[in-house]
């Protein structure tokens, strides 16, 4: 219990980190022409017309090299849209580090068949050798897969496989989930809400999830142990009456689908029959966060 208790302190710690960016820059949403999600939605990626836009990083280089650009794709598809062309910036220490980088981005962006058509690289001796990715995508369908689109009754899921090991590894994890979400969204099966089980982990994500949702959640069973390590897997919330045509999607691509809770009216955060974040507390966090 208590380590339960830690970590969703943990994960209320992270999601605040981008407050203070969001809240500076709240009005220049309204400088952006076509502009359908951005600043202030604070999303996995921005929305502009059809097109879908995320950039991640920076990355530890050789973590980089096997995983910025899946990682940043992975917020695209999330959205619904099909990830079309990437960039990246890499900061380097020398000519090898160099090819590290380049070998490893070339690997995901051919696998993924995500074209790397620019970007920049560098060589300062003072800087830490890092990777930033920026993904450019186009919306599948005519809607936009937002994170705080839960709705009460929904039951939540997590899909795919934790995205680990090595760079093939990695490459063949995220295409599995790639191809199984996209196949949900083309088959017309509704998903009110999908978000990337990122940095902080499934914990912290369905927490962001349900805030900006103003709803709570009955956790009824455990996804993943370690609640607050990087999965790479998606948070999806849909209508249960959806759950056994996805689950024959998910059959058909052998994509590991784990239901795992209920979205309720109730605002509280509760994990079996014990509530860890009550109604008071979980409204004092709907508060603090400036999304819209």
């Amino acid at each position: 219990m208590e380590r339960i208790e830690y970590e969703i302190k943990h994960a209320i710690e992270h999601m605040m980190e981008s407050n203070y960016p969001r809240k500076k820059l709240w009005n220049m949403d309204s400088k952006v022409k076509d502009l359908i999600s951005g600043i202030r939605a604070g999303d996995d990626g921005v929305v502009v017309g059809r097109n879908v836009i995320n950039m991640e990083g920076p990355y530890p280089l050789k973590l980089g090299s096997k995983t910025a650009l899946i990682h940043t794709s992975c917020d695209i598809v999330a959205m619904g849209a099909k990830p079309l062309y990437a960039m990246n910036a890499i900061q380097a220490q020398n000519k090898e580090e160099i090819k590290i980088a380049i070998d490893g981005l070339k690997k995901q962006s051919l696998n993924l068949n995500i074209p790397i058509i620019g970007g920049n690289t560098q060589t300062e001796e003072t800087l830490k050798s890092c990777i930033s990715v920026v993904v450019f995508g186009e919306l599948v369908g005519d809607k936009i897969i937002k994170d705080g689109g839960s709705k009460v009754g929904d039951v939540v899921f997590m899909l795919g496989h934790p995205v680990e090991g090595d760079i093939g590894d990695r490459i063949q994890r995220a295409k599995n989930k790639y191809d199984t979400f996209l196949k949900i969204l083309k088959e017309d099966i509704e998903i009110n809400a999908c978000k990337d089980a990122s940095r902080g982990g499934w914990l912290c994500n369905i927490l962001e999830m349900i805030v900006k949702a103003k709803v709570g959640i009955e956790i009824t069973a455990i996804p993943y142990p370690r609640s607050t390590r990087y999965l790479g897997t998606y948070l999806i919330s849909t209508d249960e009456e959806n759950l056994k045509e996805i689950v024959k999607i998910a059959i058909d691509n052998r994509c590991p689908m784990i239901p795992f809770g209920r979205i309720i009216e109730d605002r509280v955060f509760k994990i079996g029959d014990k509530e860890y974040i009550d109604k008071e507390e979980l409204n004092s966090i709907i508060r603090e966060f400036p999304y819209k």
